[in-house]
């Protein structure tokens, strides 16, 4: 369970005379990728070309991963069972020639370009995909058997019954893994008490300057300047278009802004995203970031800007998001706005031209047309994405991992009565 649904960002500039060949190889990565209900240890997958309006910064092509497993043997399986990712990156600056089959060459490139989330959080953390699927079909398998035995079933206790369909289930799908999930509560409680020896631990520093930064802040605030747009929320891009695909309950959202000039606000998106990185992995572990329960997978990765000759504060660092969420855009940023916004300002307050925000995270999303018309104006169009879960919420996958866990636990008519409510 410690080796499961871990996040690889791959960021690399592309070769300029090569650029103009990467459109047509991700079209064709989309068209084999579409209809392919399996990759290797492979929850969620995307390829985008991150270009810059101002012509300031190179075009960078990202590959997002949500994976199970050691990540160089990830690499090796995914890149043979989808080949053209050979053909993508080798538009990219410095990719071997000789592409993967340069083994040595090939793995210290791909190194060399991965970038670690400055915040990740995962709705089923630690759940590989192989007992996301495994689950699902067990849940198939259970409802198939109410359906065959249900004449019987009206005249037995919740014990009873699902002690029945427990049985028929295990006669039915032999093949099915219908042991006990690995019970992670002991992992939370250590995290959660490390989460608060280190903040117990750093308390006096914080102490020491809160009250220097919070008046930069202040000041920072009543001189940024928002975005001013008297539009309604507009997709200019088109965005839509790619969203809500028939037979798919997600969707993903590319997000890219550039952080507000200077060391100070570059420090402060760090130090907010390092607290969310920390409370996704000891506290928002149940499929739950702040009250928001859509959310399969998400990150926020900041891009630094490295150009030579660049006074630093003139160089644009970026903050890059990646979600992968159920329902449609307009009801994922309203959860966000109306269940965490104060995160979400937080995080994104530090962002050109976020709305008018006061103490870092008050206001801001709290303006929800001007938040939702700054992100649409800020989202990049992901060219290729792929689910291994298409038909499935993340309630749908916790559900599943409950129903599992009542094969072994069997109980009382209470208990009982909740594990068949899950059907």
């Amino acid at each position: 369970m410690l080796d499961a649904t871990h996040a690889l960002t791959i960021l690399a500039e592309l070769a300029p005379d090569r650029a103009r060949d990467l459109p047509a190889i991700l079209d064709e990565i989309a068209t084999a990728l579409r209809g392919r209900d399996d990759l290797p240890d492979t929850h969620f997958m995307r390829l985008v070309i991150v270009d810059d309006a101002r012509a300031e910064l190179a075009p960078v092509l990202a590959w997002e991963s949500n994976y199970d497993g050691p990540l160089a043997d990830y690499l090796v399986a995914v890149f043979a069972a989808v080949p053209q990712l050979d053909a993508a990156f080798a538009c990219c600056a410095g990719y071997p020639p000789a592409g993967r089959a340069d083994h040595d060459a090939w793995r210290r490139w791909v190194h060399a370009r991965t970038h670690r989330s400055a915040a990740f959080y995962a709705g089923y953390r630690g759940v590989p995909r192989r007992q996301v699927v495994n689950d699902a079909e067990l849940h198939d398998a259970l409802r198939a058997a109410v359906d065959r035995e249900r004449s019987t079933l009206g005249h037995e206790s919740p014990a009873q019954v699902q002690a029945q369909l427990v049985a028929s289930v295990r006669a039915a799908r032999p093949d099915l893994d219908t042991s006990p999930p690995t019970s992670d509560t002991v992992r939370w409680l250590v995290a959660k008490l490390l989460a608060a020896l280190l903040l117990l631990a750093l308390s006096p520093l914080l102490l020491v300057i809160a009250i220097p930064w919070y008046l930069l802040l202040r000041h920072r605030e009543a001189t940024d300047v928002p975005d001013h747009d008297p539009r309604p929320v507009y997709d200019d891009k088109d965005h839509h278009a790619s969203e809500d695909a028939d037979g798919v309950t997600q969707n993903a959202l590319t997000h890219l802004v550039d952080i507000k000039p200077g060391w100070f606000r570059l420090f402060t998106a760090w130090t907010v995203l390092s607290v969310i990185d920390l409370a996704a992995a000891a506290i928002f572990v149940h499929g739950n970031l702040g009250g928001i329960t859509d959310i399969h997978f998400a990150r926020w990765v900041i891009v630094l800007d490295h150009r030579h000759g660049v006074p630093h504060a003139r160089r644009r660092h970026r903050l890059l998001f990646f979600s992968n969420y159920d329902g449609s855009w307009e009801s994922y940023l309203g959860e966000f706005v109306d269940r965490a916004s104060s995160g979400l300002t937080g995080v994104w307050s530090n962002g050109v031209g976020f709305p008018r925000t006061r103490n870092l995270v008050q206001e801001g999303s709290r303006d929800e047309e001007a938040f939702k018309s700054w992100a649409r104006r800020n989202q990049v169009h992901t060219e290729v994405w792929w689910t291994g879960v298409p038909t499935s919420t993340v309630q749908n996958v916790r559900d599943d991992i409950a129903l599992r866990r009542g094969f072994a636990h069997l109980g009382d008519d209470e208990a009982a009565r909740a594990w068949l409510e899950l059907l």
